[in-house]
């Protein structure tokens, strides 16, 4: 049937099936996986990974063969992180099909649906099938390697590297700044400032990624947990306006702090439409996406959806962590602010550190480099251990198991880690080593010879 108009989209979760099927073309049909239809089986003694198909999904896997029967294009639209890789490549080993495409979902609407599909790519199940081997296979060997800790364990004490830029500091007071440029230093270095009256400089607020949005939500008092606001932002992500049968927000779950260009210019019009008395961001100013990455940063598909527009549809807890997305929102599209009695330090170049706080900037000295929520959830993002789709949750797991500790949104390492902390940097360069080899074809020797190097 590879003349039919008939597209099946396949997703992960039921209510995003639900909803999606609710506003896309009548020419598309939507499946949820419901979660893995197939599980993971790594043979780590020849290098082999499987998908065995899981008993409880039999009746799913029937209705997805009979569907892509009649499909003209069939579009996997998974998340880009291990968990969806595996779907999609599982997805591609059952159907066998050349029609199969991957999509990515930005927002739920109609306009939004269509987008996707025309944006469609190759779904490339051997370079999903090398990367996901590589991971098991990284993590197998680790665990063979007595000499060293939980692979989460040491990645998070390599987050506290000093071979790490900072833009986070605290003063001798307990006051937080930001600095206008990223800054190497020692976690545990005091560096002195002084005030710099002359100084022309600017408070830049970029968009929001995941990682802000969570850090902000129990910050703000939105959500007592970090996993509680991670279930939060994906609820308004799924909230459909009775209005316009529309999402309020474009997709929750992305590591990006800076939008596509099209987005900018849409985002341009709307702005200019709600009437604000604040001038656009120039555009050498904004932050802009590579359009090649996954999705961009989290914000309102509507100005003029103000939060007290909407407050009567969403109830408390969703419709403040709205608000919060929209001020902030609205701060990132504005021209940055001058900074008030900005300090600096010779030997920091051209970076000058600021804070929000109604205070004497004088008071300040000093300040050393400390590591907000947000700060550490990018951090270990790029080391590969967690993503944005479960980083609330995995901060109150870390919290638990004492690997972490948080007070006013800084964290530091718990007392499982803290033991570990003089090997920082060695578990730092082994970590972005072995994430540069994973994305080659990687072979056993090759591991280990990093692993006890």
């Amino acid at each position: 049937m590879s003349n039919s108009i008939y597209t099946l989209l396949i997703v992960e979760s039921p209510v995003m099936a639900r909803l999606i099927q609710n506003v896309a073309p009548s020419s598309v049909f939507v499946l949820s996986t419901g979660g893995y239809c197939w599980k993971p089986e790594y043979d780590p003694d020849r290098n082999r990974l499987n998908a065995v198909a899981n008993p409880d999904q039999a009746v799913f896997r029937k209705e997805l063969k009979e569907q892509s029967k009649w499909a003209g294009n069939i579009v996997v639209a998974t998340d880009t992180d291990p968990s969806g890789d595996f779907i999609a490549w599982s997805l591609s080993r059952f159907l066998k099909s050349s029609l199969l495409k991957r999509g990515k979902i930005r927002h739920i609407s109609k306009a939004g649906i269509i987008q996707m599909l025309s944006e469609t790519t190759e779904l490339n199940a051997s370079h999903l099938e090398e990367r996901l081997k590589n991971r098991h296979m990284i993590r197998t060997l680790w665990h063979r390697a007595s000499s060293l800790p939980e692979p989460d364990m040491a990645a998070v004490a390599a987050a506290f590297s000093g071979k790490l830029p900072y833009q986070t500091f605290a003063d001798e007071n307990g006051y937080t700044f930001k600095s206008t440029h990223a800054v190497y230093a020692s976690p545990d270095e005091w560096f002195p400032v002084s005030p710099d009256p002359a100084l022309d400089e600017f408070r830049n607020y970029r968009p929001l990624s995941t990682f802000d949005i969570i850090e902000y939500a129990v910050q703000h008092g939105v959500s007592d947990t970090y996993t509680e606001a991670e279930q939060l932002l994906f609820s308004l992500f799924q909230h459909r306006l009775h209005l316009c049968n529309e999402s309020l927000i474009s997709y929750p779950r992305t590591d990006a702090n800076a939008f596509y260009s099209e987005t900018w210019e849409g985002l341009h019009t709307r702005f200019l439409q709600t009437g604000a008395d604040t001038v656009f961001k120039p555009g050498f100013l904004r932050e802009t996406a590579d359009p090649n990455i996954p999705h961009e940063s989290v914000h309102p598909l509507r100005l003029d959806l103000t939060p007290d527009r909407v407050k009567g549809e969403l109830d408390t807890k969703t419709g403040e962590l709205y608000r919060l997305i929209y001020h902030y929102t609205l701060r990132s599209l504005s021209m940055p602010e001058p900074l008030d009695q900005p300090l600096t330090n010779d030997l920091m170049g051209d970076a000058c550190f600021y804070t929000a706080e109604k205070r004497d900037k004088s008071e300040t000295e000093s300040l050393r480099p400390v590591c907000t929520v947000s700060d550490f959830g990018k951090r270990v993002n790029k080391l590969g251990f967690i993503t944005p789709s479960v980083f609330g949750t995995r901060i109150n797991e870390w919290i638990d198991k004492e690997y972490i500790t948080v007070e006013n949104r800084l964290v530091l390492p718990g007392r499982k880690v803290l033991p570990m902390m003089k090997r920082s940097e060695y578990y730092l360069q082994l970590l972005l080593e072995l994430k540069s080899a994973s994305r080659e074809n990687l072979e056993p020797e090759t591991v280990k010879r990093i692993l006890t190097s």
